[in-house]
């Protein structure tokens, strides 16, 4: 096997709440996000680790926990940009660990743990891997942590067109210090009665606390980018469509 190619969808998260544990496994948050199209796909081979992005080579800190999984060489491309709010990190860290799975027979779980863990220790993400990893198109992580660990739970919606405009590279880090408490209230809001629009509309009031504003109605800021649902015209819009599937080896 010289090469394969790995293909994960991103991760949009609407509504979270940071929950830090003693063990890493389990630190992750609860919440209410989007995986969707399209996704990336990484082609993997054995070789010195690093990352290529859309043709140039990055600065990957997470690369500094996975390559004790193998050296691996990762070449992604994406239609989507690194660093704006679509979880990105955590598809190039779950690419790595199914690569080092495939290519070194590393025990999928443990692969999946250490990814989720570069996520955690370089304040990446909390949430995205998890969600990318499991799919389902709108998702509930109902318990933090890595897979095999935390625990997401698919919600069924009726999909309308869904758009989003990436506006600049944001950090993660103050996103997942911020602790709304409010997060879990519009969690039980929206089980009470799920639908594509509650989302948004939820969303919109929980990213708003946080300071993050879109001039849209059905539309939220999630750090560098706006999500936009049903009105997708105009320039400058990526179209997306639920990933109903998680991560896999095409």
């Amino acid at each position: 096997m010289s090469q394969i190619e790995i293909i994960v969808p991103l991760n949009i998260s609407g509504i979270w709440y940071p929950v830090y544990r003693e063990d890493i496994k389990e630190t992750g948050s609860i919440g209410l996000s989007l995986v969707l199209n399209p996704p990336i796909i990484a082609t993997s081979k054995k070789g010195e680790p690093g990352v290529i992005f859309n043709g140039a080579k990055i600065d990957f800190p997470n690369l500094v926990y996975l390559r004790k999984l193998g050296d691996i060489e990762i070449n992604v491309f994406s239609e989507v940009p690194l660093g704006f709010g679509y979880g990105m990190s955590g598809a190039i860290s779950l690419a790595y660990a199914i690569a080092s799975h495939e290519l070194y027979n590393v025990k999928l779980i443990d692969a999946l743990v250490k990814a989720h863990e570069s996520e955690i220790l370089t304040k990446n993400g909390l949430g995205d891997l998890i969600s990318e990893y499991y799919g389902g198109g709108l998702v509930y992580r109902k318990k933090p942590g890595a897979p095999g660990y935390g625990e997401v739970e698919k919600i069924s919606v009726q999909w309308d067109k869904i758009c989003s405009k990436p506006l600049g590279k944001e950090s993660t880090e103050k996103l997942i210090k911020s602790r709304n408490e409010n997060a879990l209230q519009y969690i039980i809001e929206f089980l009470h009665s799920p639908s594509l629009l509650k989302f948004f509309q939820l969303s919109k009031k929980f990213t708003e606390e946080l300071g993050f504003y879109s001039p849209y109605s059905n539309s939220f800021r999630k750090k560098g980018l706006i999500l936009r649902y049903g009105e997708c015209e105009g320039e400058g819009w990526i179209n997306h469509t639920p990933a109903m599937n998680g991560a896999y080896v095409h």
